[in-house]
């Protein structure tokens, strides 16, 4: 039995175990259908449908979890061996990730409540700043309302979530917020909130963008490279990158 032992010690030392034993950390944020909590508590949605089905195709196992964006946003950033869904292929982030997969794809719009005389009126871009919107910090919308002009804490309420954003809209204490028309019903479903409220009133062509599932800078090469073969094999394969951006 001794030389057995010693064999199979010999056997695990000479040949390390196969991908699969690779456990990553896989952040993201409420924007359902998407991504979203479920009712077992559990990261759910189309599109972490898609992440989970490039790990299991990679062989590697991930954990999960979903938090504020902003603070995905830093674990991402800063934890070795993390992915995240779905995140802006901007040119400021190109070079802080691993861009995977192109997973989802977001066409943003200004919306307000039909209650609203402006909802139902003439909106322009460049009188944007006579209004108030809720956005969610360090995402693509937050950063494209300071390019506007617009400042936190006076015409920008900045939320953790799109659930806070709704929730300032809906309660009257700002204009508008930044959302898909398309995610409307679903995200009035999940909030259970009346989505027949919410009326788009502009659109926004530069934020109509392709989501992607990128990995931390640190992340073992080896690993980054099976998820890109992997996503590649399920069609779900990247652009050679020019600069394109996309949500969050």
């Amino acid at each position: 039995m001794r030389i057995s032992f010693v064999l199979l010690l010999f056997l695990i030392i000479s040949h390390p175990l196969p991908a699969q034993s690779t456990v990553l950390q896989v952040v993201t944020e409420s924007s359902p259908p998407y991504h979203y909590l479920n009712k077992y508590g559990r990261v759910d949605g189309e599109t972490t449908h898609k992440v989970q089905a490039i790990l299991e195709a990679a062989g590697v196992k991930g954990e999960f979890a979903l938090y504020p964006w902003a603070r995905s946003i830093i674990m991402a950033e800063r934890q070795a061996g993390t992915l995240i869904y779905s995140i802006a292929r901007t040119p400021e982030r190109e070079k802080q990730f691993h861009w995977l997969a192109e997973v989802s794809a977001f066409h943003l719009a200004v919306v307000g409540l039909k209650s609203q005389p402006v909802a139902n009126g003439e909106l322009k871009q460049g009188y944007l700043t006579n209004y108030t919107f809720a956005v969610q910090r360090d995402d693509i919308s937050y950063h494209w309302l300071q390019q506007q002009g617009f400042r936190e804490g006076q015409n920008m309420l900045v939320c953790a979530d799109i659930q806070c954003s709704w929730d300032y809209l809906l309660r009257g204490m700002v204009d508008f917020i930044i959302e898909d028309p398309a995610l409307i019903p679903a995200t009035a479903k999940k909030l259970n909130v009346d989505g027949e409220q919410l009326n788009p009133v502009m659109d926004i062509p530069e934020l109509a963008v392709t989501g992607y599932l990128a990995a931390s800078k640190d992340t073992d090469p080896a690993v980054v490279s099976q998820l890109k073969e992997a996503a590649q094999q399920l069609g779900m394969g990247i652009t050679s990158g020019d600069g394109r951006v996309a949500p969050q």
